[in-house]
């Protein structure tokens, strides 16, 4: 609801609960990795397989940018429509940005770690996004088409890449 500041202008309050969510997230999903397993996560994200680190890390950190990127959208929006000015072009603006998330979100499902540090950290991480009751994309979808369906899927290889690479 908006409010009257100390000018008589109305202002509507800030919803900073999907920004202080995506702090908080990043923060503590670096640092909960880190506190897990410090050599795991140097030697993950350090030692290059292939072309470079794991890619689980860098997704991540896509997904959280991208996360902040839309609320920023949304709000923009919101303001748009509550003061009628620019309401088309803050529409397509978080339309875009809802469609990037998406985008990382399947990427994210999709796309195997190449280390055991990477496949922790991915799936502890959509534990932590549907902890807060986000959601990811397809989610009432079962099956080969669902996005859960696909991270497991995605996983379960990357962790039996891992085993024939390291012959454990």
């Amino acid at each position: 609801m908006a409010q009257a500041d100390s000018k008589n202008s109305i202002t509507a309050p800030v919803d900073t609960t999907r920004r202080r969510f995506l702090a908080v997230a990043a923060f503590a999903s670096v640092a909960g990795f880190a506190a897990a397993a410090p050599n795991d996560v140097a030697l993950a994200v350090t030692t290059p397989r292939h072309c470079g680190p794991d890619p689980a890390f860098v997704l991540i950190a896509e997904k959280l940018a991208a996360d902040i990127a839309h609320c920023e959208a949304i709000d923009a929006q919101d303001e748009a429509d509550e003061h009628g000015i620019g309401v088309d072009e803050a529409y397509d603006r978080c339309s875009v940005a809802g469609h990037a998330v998406n985008v990382i979100d399947w990427k994210l499902a999709t796309t195997p770690p190449t280390t055991l540090a990477g496949v922790a950290a991915v799936l502890r991480f959509a534990n932590e996004i549907e902890d807060t009751g986000m959601e990811w994309p397809n989610t009432d979808a079962v099956g080969r088409e669902g996005w859960h369906y696909q991270l497991r899927a995605t996983m379960a290889a990357a962790i039996e890449a891992i085993i024939r690479q390291t012959g454990v």
